[in-house]
C-alpha cells in the first residue's frame, strides 16, 4: 500500500536547501491555513512561487484528503519549525521542545494538513495524515510521543484546530498509536454447538459435556450426567431441566 508519493520538488535555497537532517527526534504537526489548497497545490508552490518570491518555507509531506505527496526528501532539511514567533524574556526565540533545540528543521520531520474551503481539516485528511506519521514512526523508531505540533516548538497556533482544543491533539496521537500498536485478535475457544443433548444420548458431544462436569467421561448420557448438568445450570442461572440445549452448552463452553 502507497501511503505518500513522492514529487521532489528542484533543490534551491529558499524551498529545498538539500541540506542533511542530523537525525529524525520527533515528527511535527502542521495545518497549511490556506483554504481550499490540496496537496497538489502546495507542491506546485513550493516549487514556483516560493522560490521566485524569495520564501524561506516548505514541509516534507503535505497531506490532503484524497492523498499525501512528499515534496522534500526525508533525509534532508525542511524550513517548517524555527520560526521566531515568540521571543522569551531575554529576547530569544521560544523553543518548547528541548529535543529540538537549538534548530528544529534538522531534528524533525514537518507533516502538513491541508485545509478545506471552509477553513475545516477534514476527517479522512486527519486519518491519512495519522497513516502517514503511523509509517514514519516505523522508519525512524519514533512513536506518538514523539509527534509534536509546530506550537509546541515555536508557540505558532499551528495546526490551529488542535491549538484551540488540545483534546483533539490527543486523540490525534491515540489514533497513530493504534495504528502503531493494534490490538492482538484474541480467539476464544468454542465447541459448535452439536445439537440438544440429554438422558440416552450417545458420543463424541457427551462426553465433551463430560469432560467439562469433571465427570466419569464414557460418552454415555445417564443419571450421574443428568445430575451433573442440573447441578450446573443451577449454579449459573440456567433453566435446570437436565439437557443440554443451546444456552446451557454456551455457559459450558
Amino acid at each position: 500500500m502507497i501511503i505518500w508519493k513522492n514529487n521532489f520538488i528542484s533543490m534551491n535555497k529558499y524551498t529545498r536547501p538539500s541540506i542533511k537532517l542530523k537525525q529524525v527526534k520527533k515528527i511535527v504537526l502542521h495545518w497549511t491555513a490556506n483554504p481550499g489548497a490540496s496537496a497538489e497545490n502546495h507542491q506546485k508552490y513550493f516549487n514556483g512561487t516560493a522560490i521566485k518570491s524569495k520564501t524561506y518555507a516548505s514541509a516534507h509531506i503535505f497531506v490532503d484528503s484524497k492523498e499525501a505527496i512528499c515534496i522534500i526528501p526525508l533525509d534532508e532539511v525542511a524550513y517548517h519549525a524555527n520560526d521566531h514567533y515568540e521571543r522569551n524574556a531575554n529576547g530569544e526565540a521560544f523553543r518548547g521542545v528541548p529535543e529540538l533545540a537549538p534548530n528544529a528543521n534538522k531534528l524533525s520531520l514537518g507533516i502538513e494538513m491541508c485545509v478545506e474551503k471552509d477553513g475545516s481539516i477534514s476527517q479522512s485528511t486527519i486519518q491519512r495524515t495519522a497513516k502517514v506519521i503511523a509509517e514514519l514512526c516505523k522508519t525512524y523508531k519514533l512513536d506518538e510521543n514523539d509527534i509534536v505540533r509546530h506550537y509546541d516548538v515555536t508557540h505558532k497556533p499551528c495546526p490551529k484546530p488542535f491549538v484551540d482544543d488540545p483534546e483533539q491533539f490527543k486523540q490525534f496521537k491515540a489514533q497513530v498509536g493504534a495504528i502503531l500498536n493494534p490490538p492482538k485478535n484474541t480467539v476464544q475457544e468454542t465447541e459448535p454447538y452439536p445439537g440438544i443433548q440429554k438422558k440416552g444420548s450417545k458420543g463424541v458431544a457427551v462426553k465433551k459435556i463430560q469432560q467439562k462436569l469433571k465427570i466419569s467421561a464414557d460418552g454415555i448420557f445417564g443419571p450421574i450426567t443428568e445430575n451433573a448438568v442440573k447441578n450446573f445450570q443451577s449454579k449459573n442461572g440456567l433453566v435446570v431441566d437436565g439437557i443440554v440445549g443451546k444456552a446451557t452448552w454456551s455457559k459450558l463452553f
